[in-house]
């Protein structure tokens, strides 16, 4: 298959894909196709997850971040990204900021489906939780609460517990309504 890019000239096959438009700072949005018919940004086709793969398991952040943004696109606009899910879920440790909380946003998505691979990522919250930045400890209480998996309740648990001990200002904000949703947080302050 071999798309031209509408304002660079660069062809899209099988040397190269994606990965290399992006390396190059080039135009990524594919325009037409050699049978004429065109593709958007989005495009659900194998082949185009197959580049998302492969962008997720590169060492360049640059490629893992742009393969992110393009799976959210995909959910946002109601296609299914869940096969991605084993890539995706290799990217939660992630020291990029604004990966993680691409990553973030897809695993409270597809947690649920995917529950048993979705385990894996939990000792990563687990250590979040201690982390010394107030932020990345409340994104991971907020992440760790909306995974919809019955077997993480009782981790869920004592990270809310640890979290109303918590001095920080921020984590205690972004934790209460959690906990009022979930009737934790009476429990909570009557066993402290």
């Amino acid at each position: 298959m071999n798309i031209s890019y509408m304002s660079t000239g660069v062809s899209y096959n099988d040397q190269g894909g994606a990965e290399a438009a992006v390396e190059a700072g080039q135009e990524s949005t594919p325009t037409s196709s050699s049978t004429g018919a065109a593709f958007g940004l989005f495009s659900a086709d194998f082949k185009k997850n197959e580049d998302l793969k492969e962008m997720l398991e590169s060492n360049k952040e640059s490629l893992k971040l742009e393969a992110m943004k393009r799976i959210v696109g995909l959910i946002a606009k109601g296609k299914s990204a869940s096969e991605l899910f084993p890539a995706v879920v290799k990217n939660v440790a992630s020291k990029n900021i604004e990966l993680k909380k691409l990553v973030y946003v897809y695993l409270v998505r597809y947690a649920e489906k995917q529950q048993d691979l979705a385990l894996l990522s939990i000792s990563t919250f687990q250590r979040a939780l201690k982390d010394p930045n107030q932020f990345i400890r409340a994104s991971a209480l907020r992440v760790l609460s909306s995974i919809r998996v019955p077997i993480i309740v009782p981790i869920m648990m004592l990270a809310i517990k640890e979290a109303a001990a918590d001095l920080s200002p921020y984590l205690t904000i972004s934790f209460q309504p959690l906990c009022l949703l979930s009737s934790a947080w009476t429990q909570i302050r009557r066993s402290s």
